[in-house]
């Protein structure tokens, strides 16, 4: 990977109270520059209404954030997030803890979209990858680049993408009306989305607190699935499943 690659998120201060008592359930391996945003206004679930971030260049950044279900104004199973790749680049993008970092009190899916049309309302999400289980015991998330891969990262080209959380039992539907991600495969596998345009989301699913780290990868030195599965059970022994 050049060492001019550039992976632009954005970053907010956070506040002392928030720094003491947030995510006290994730790794060291999660520590990077934050964005915690989504706690003062939430992230939506559409391309007109992600949260847009973006920062100087980082090697690590910890996106965290709060899914909270049904409420009397609005429902929150579904957080989307803007980010921007300004050069060809492998990221690793991780809820599954341990040596990936991130972390999550529920069950994850992770979702890449890439941004189709100009801002605001002309935007679409196009489906690229998607990830329930990150290995075989881990609850968390991580996109790779296929079923077959080892690789816990994936290959982006400059340009606008998006990034969705939610919890288990949610589902994306497309344009056409039918379920992007019909089946996620076996645990570790990163299912394509076959570049379908993302319509809405449907389904209660799991809720909670959660942290995404996006870190540029180097060397091809992430883990594989398999080492994933043990790395996470120190982590995974402090979750708290929500059924």
């Amino acid at each position: 990977m050049k060492s001019s690659s550039r992976l632009s998120i954005a970053r907010i201060g956070v506040t002392p109270i928030a720094a003491a008592t947030a995510f006290s359930f994730l790794s060291t391996a999660s520590a990077g520059p934050s964005w915690d945003e989504d706690y003062l206004d939430d992230a939506g679930q559409t391309a007109a209404t992600a949260q847009v971030i973006t920062s100087p260049l980082s090697p690590i950044i910890v996106v965290s954030g709060r899914l909270t279900g049904s409420g009397f104004m609005r429902s929150d199973f579904v957080d989307m997030y803007q980010v921007q790749i300004t050069s060809q680049t492998w990221v690793s993008i991780s809820t599954a803890g341990g040596a990936l970092g991130g972390g999550a009190d529920f069950d994850t899916q992770l979702f890449l979209f890439r941004r189709k049309g100009g801002n605001g309302n002309n935007a679409r999400a196009v489906a690229l990858k998607g990830n329930n289980d990150a290995a075989p015991g881990n609850h968390g998330s991580r996109l790779g680049e296929g079923p077959d891969s080892d690789g816990n990262a994936v290959l982006l080209w400059p340009g606008f993408y998006y990034l969705a959380v939610t919890g288990a039992g949610t589902d994306a539907f497309a344009d056409t009306g039918a379920v992007i991600w019909p089946d996620l495969g076996e645990p570790g596998e990163t299912i394509n989305g076959n570049d379908s345009l993302l319509q809405e989301w449907c389904g209660s699913g799991e809720v909670g607190e959660y942290s995404i780290r996006l870190q540029i990868a180097s060397g091809g030195a992430l883990p594989s699935p398999g080492a994933l599965a043990l790395m996470g059970l120190g982590a995974l022994a402090s979750r708290r499943r929500r059924r």
